[in-house]
């Protein structure tokens, strides 16, 4: 008796037992006939690789033990085996938002277009990573998806378009992963997907994190995944995280504008300046009364002059058509020993009258006037006699008067004076000395702080746009001649800063 009619003798009387899968040969989904498939009667005892093969599966609801199974429709045979991948990943998220943050010019909307607006970025076939995101970042899981893949949809796109898109890796730390370094946890496959509403079923399968770190894990491995992954993280989060940071940055510009406020106010004796560690180590009964004493116009301040700086104002005026081409520099000083006793008067007046005043021309500039964006008055210096000068002796010409400004006239004092530098939108002023090599920014001259009055107003007055200075004059009922020349400028620039903190004080 040959094998053949062995077999038939042992099995024909049992055709059940025929059905049994042996595993001696394995099918594929693509190897099984899909109507026979279909009526083949649903069999217990058959191992997780049988039941993934069986298209009878696919109607069976999701188990939260079987994160690799979906209920939903795929289109087109898929294996729930990963594919291989070499350890590279990119944050799903990320991925899904690449035309928007890394294609620029009309190739972007091409590539959004054809690849992402309407959802086809879903529609392909992804296997589906996740890995939990350390406790410090938050409660959450990354979504990720081997780079292999990635690479594949950039390359249709760079075949299709005729581009050359590829992973930002070196400006982007956060859209190319590499878990194929010594210490650092493995990705858990989730399962394969084709659509979104596949990936947000597969995603709700996630198990809850339930690492917790011991001192022993906090090595160098672990604290390089952790920043791998918070960039990762910041990568997929996009604008909103721009937005939190740019509020962040607009807190703390207010706040340290509010500490320069206080602090032009001590220099002008307006009131008490302690250092904040001074205020929080005393008593509460203890701490200072800054406002103890009482302030009147017709008085001298009762506080001292915090540092006894000098107050220093810069004004540059430069050609309009070309800006490296400066014409004039206006500089005007208040020297807070000379307010010593001096009632401030009403806004500041007697104050005022204090300050001295230089304005500089610039001799091979001289025949230009500006006419087409501001009327210029080069001419019209009105605090004293301008002086000309070549344009290559500009920079001794700043750095002695700041010199000169800085030391004191007491023989008992050697040391060198504090500078506030003031000016109205400084910035501007301080990048047109810097187009003549005058970096004011230093400490060269002696220079411990800078006020802007353009902020300072604005500031005091809970404005949100800086007013320009014959807009802070008129405010403020002053009259101002001639602006446009830099004397006159750095003259009226102290003359408000004055008379905003004097009126301010008074007030209050």
């Amino acid at each position: 008796m040959d094998a053949v009619r062995r077999m038939q003798l042992l099995f024909s009387q049992d055709p059940e037992l025929l059905q049994v899968n042996t595993h001696l040969r394995v099918l594929s989904m693509t190897e099984l006939p899909v109507a026979d498939a279909a009526q083949e009667p649903q069999r217990s005892g058959l191992s997780e690789r049988s039941e993934r093969s069986e298209p009878d599966q696919v109607e069976k609801p999701l188990s939260k033990k079987q994160p690799g199974f979906s209920s939903l429709p795929n289109p087109g045979p898929v294996n729930s085996l990963p594919s291989p991948h070499d350890g590279a990943f990119c944050p799903l998220l990320a991925i899904s938002k690449f035309p928007y943050r890394h294609v620029r010019g009309d190739l972007m909307q091409q590539v959004a277009s054809r690849f992402f607006d309407k959802g086809q970025f879903w529609e392909r076939t992804w296997d589906l990573y996740y890995i939990h995101v350390p406790p410090r970042l938050g409660p959450h899981h990354l979504l990720l998806v081997p780079a292999a893949q990635v690479r594949a949809l950039l390359r249709e796109i760079n075949t299709i378009l005729e581009c050359s898109l590829s992973l930002p890796s070196g400006e982007d730390p956060g859209l190319l992963l590499r878990f194929d370094r010594h210490g650092f946890p493995q990705p858990s496959f989730l399962g394969r997907s084709t659509t979104r509403a596949m990936k947000d079923q597969l995603e709700e399968n996630i198990p809850i994190s339930s690492f917790k770190p011991s001192p022993e894990a906090m090595d160098e491995h672990f604290i390089a995944f952790e920043q791998m992954i918070e960039a990762a993280c910041v990568a997929g989060r996009g604008k909103n995280k721009s937005k939190a940071r740019k509020r962040r940055l607009r807190i703390q510009r207010e706040l340290e504008l509010g500490e320069c406020v206080n602090r032009a106010r001590a220099y002008l004796g307006l009131r008490a300046y302690a250092p904040l560690e001074e205020l929080t180590d005393c008593e509460w009964d203890e701490q200072p009364d800054a406002t103890s004493l009482c302030l009147a116009e017709d008085k001298p301040v009762p506080h001292p002059f915090w540092t006894g700086p000098v107050f220093v104002s810069i004004d540059v005026e430069a050609n309009e058509a070309c800006h490296s081409q400066v014409t004039e520099v206006g500089i005007s000083s208040l020297d807070t020993l000379d307010l010593l006793g001096v009632a401030p008067g009403r806004q500041g007046k007697e104050w005022q009258s204090c300050i001295k005043s230089q304005h500089f021309r610039v001799k091979e500039y001289a025949h230009i006037v500006n006419k087409k964006y501001v009327t210029g008055c080069p001419d019209k210096f009105l605090f004293g006699e301008s002086e000309w000068v070549q344009a290559s002796e500009l920079e001794d010409i700043v750095t002695t008067c700041l010199t000169r400004l800085s030391f004191c006239d007491d023989p008992e004092k050697d040391h060198l004076r504090p500078i506030v530098l003031v000016g109205h939108s400084l910035a501007a002023d301080i990048q047109f000395l810097q187009l003549h090599h005058i970096d004011v920014s230093s400490k060269n001259a002696n220079i411990v702080d800078f006020i802007d009055t353009a902020e300072l107003f604005r500031a005091m007055h809970g404005e949100a746009q800086p007013r320009s200075l014959g807009g802070v004059l008129d405010q403020l009922g002053m009259i101002g001649w001639h602006l446009h020349n830099a004397g006159n400028d750095a003259c009226y620039t102290l003359q408000t800063m004055v008379a905003v903190l004097v009126k301010d004080a008074l007030a209050n």
